[in-house]
């Protein structure tokens, strides 16, 4: 949530519209996405502790935790010049990149430190006249665009832009008020249900499915505006061919041809010593040296020693990921802090 000063960060539970966390944030943000990559949200912030951004916005991103980082203005796609980015409204996050729709326009900034086009706009198309919404998130595996407006007399819908053909159809969602403005909206990690607020019903929380049908998951209190991003855990790595290589035949090895028979070795002619007589000596006694004492060969005996694994600890921490937290920027107070409950029925007097 956010004032003239800066926003909330509010965590919630998109089962029971509790908050689970609330953070107030140094920059006032708008129009974020989630990088699952990264575990970071991205958005426009347009003020710091209340003071204006004065070069057309800055991209910034935000823990979890809510801790905000400046990155800077975006730089066109071509040079060095900036971009005003400052009136985008909504934002999502897709492989690393920050669709945004700004001024009638789709505008994709690349997000990731380690690509070349990071903080830079990678393109920029003109987009068809939509009907009015606050504002929008990619459907996983899909690849559109999808949001809820109220525009017109008609009951709210749910509109579905194809960003690359532009081509945009509305589906009826009877069950939300006509009057609404939903201004944050996040797909969950299935893209089966879409979690929207209406900031003019105190940030009422509904979850709707494709097919038209929403249901009410908490009312809300003291919502001004909104925007949100769902926590999307990361795709599984494609698993890996488990299909055998097939051996190679061994070829039976061949007769071996027999060695060439090796050449007699000449014999040298006996050398012929002349004898001579030696003189008569006299060979003295010969003393038998003792035997000497036998040493025992002593043999290594190389043992396995089993490693104890270290214990458990039963103390250890468990990271929980925001997988079904809905992450919620808005203007006011604190919102969804009354889940839907249905009131218990009443007895029968006989």
């Amino acid at each position: 949530m956010h004032n003239q000063r800066s926003s909330r960060l509010l965590a919630i539970d998109t089962d029971t519209g509790k908050v689970r966390r609330s953070v107030n944030l140094d920059h006032t943000v708008n129009a974020i996405g989630y990088d699952h990559v990264q575990g970071l949200f991205v958005g426009i912030a347009t003020r710091h502790k209340g003071h204006p951004i004065g070069d057309g916005g800055h991209l910034v991103t935000i823990t979890p935790e809510g801790e905000t980082r400046d990155l800077g203005p975006v730089l066109a796609a071509v040079g060095q010049g900036t971009v005003a980015i400052a009136g985008a409204y909504a934002g999502t996050v897709v492989d690393g990149e920050l669709h945004l729709l700004l001024d009638g326009e789709h505008v994709v900034v690349g997000v990731r430190p380690d690509r070349q086009t990071f903080l830079r706009v990678v393109r920029r198309t003109g987009l068809p006249r939509l009907p009015s919404f606050g504002d929008w998130d990619a459907r996983p595996g899909d690849g559109a665009l999808y949001g809820l407006t109220t525009q017109g007399r008609d009951p709210s819908r749910l509109v579905r832009l194809d960003p690359d053909t532009g081509k945009v159809t509305e589906t009826p969602v009877p069950a939300l008020p006509g009057n609404g403005f939903y201004g944050a909206v996040a797909f969950d990690d299935a893209g089966a249900h879409l979690y929207a607020t209406d900031n003019n019903d105190g940030g009422a929380l509904y979850r709707i499915a494709l097919d038209g049908t929403a249901t009410r998951i908490a009312r809300g209190t003291s919502l001004l505006g909104s925007d949100a991003a769902w926590c999307r855990q990361p795709r599984p790595p494609a698993p890996k061919p488990t299909t055998k290589p097939t051996p190679v035949p061994v070829r039976s090895p061949a007769a071996a041809a027999p060695p060439p028979p090796v050449p007699p070795r000449a014999v040298p002619p006996p050398r012929v010593v002349p004898t001579t007589t030696p003189p008569v000596t006299t060979t003295p006694p010969v003393t038998t040296a003792p035997a000497p004492t036998p040493v025992a060969v002593v043999k290594a005996k190389r043992e396995r020693t089993a490693v104890a694994e270290p214990p458990e600890d039963d103390n250890r921490k468990t990271t929980v990921r925001f997988g079904i937290v809905l992450l919620v920027l808005g203007l006011g107070g604190v919102a969804f802090a009354k889940p839907v409950v249905k009131p218990p029925a009443k007895a029968r007097v006989r």
